[in-house]
């Protein structure tokens, strides 16, 4: 039995869902569709759907495959990981350079490393971490998504 929903009953249920905290994605195609294609937080149509539904949507899929989101969210997931991984490089990589400068002028008369010198470091450490973007994933990084943690 399949049970025709209205443009404000999809509405409704999305607007629910968004205020019970919940991230909605909604998948039409029609121009009943498209109130609920813009209201929720990821619309995703197909590209032979409507030219108002495919307005409205945020991801617009080229193959009527679910499989490509799948995809993408699991190569959004590596790209996080990797991310994060080049982030705490650098980060520890600027502060030994700081922390190594900051100790070593309390005992020397002198600079311990030169402007120049500090910015060519850091230019070699990151032609070093190029090959970041690349590295394999652990695969429970790419079983749920991971968080951006600011604490």
């Amino acid at each position: 039995m399949v049970v025709e929903t209205s443009p404000e009953q999809k509405l409704r249920i999305i607007n629910v869902l968004k205020t019970a905290g919940h991230t909605v994605g909604f998948l039409g195609d029609g121009i009943n569709d498209s109130l609920a294609l813009h209201s929720a937080d990821v619309g995703i149509s197909v590209n032979s759907a409507v030219d108002v539904a495919k307005d409205a949507a945020g991801v617009v899929l080229l193959h009527k495959s679910l499989s490509v989101i799948a995809e993408g969210v699991l190569e959004g997931r590596r790209i996080f990981a990797n991310t994060i991984k080049y982030i705490l490089m650098g980060t520890s990589s600027s502060f030994g350079n700081m922390f190594s400068a900051a100790g070593a002028s309390f005992f020397l008369p002198f600079l311990p490393m030169t402007a120049s010198q500090i910015m060519l470091s850091d230019s070699l450490y990151d032609v070093s971490q190029l090959s970041i973007s690349s590295d394999n994933v652990d695969g429970e990084d790419l079983r749920r998504p991971a968080h951006w943690n600011l604490e």
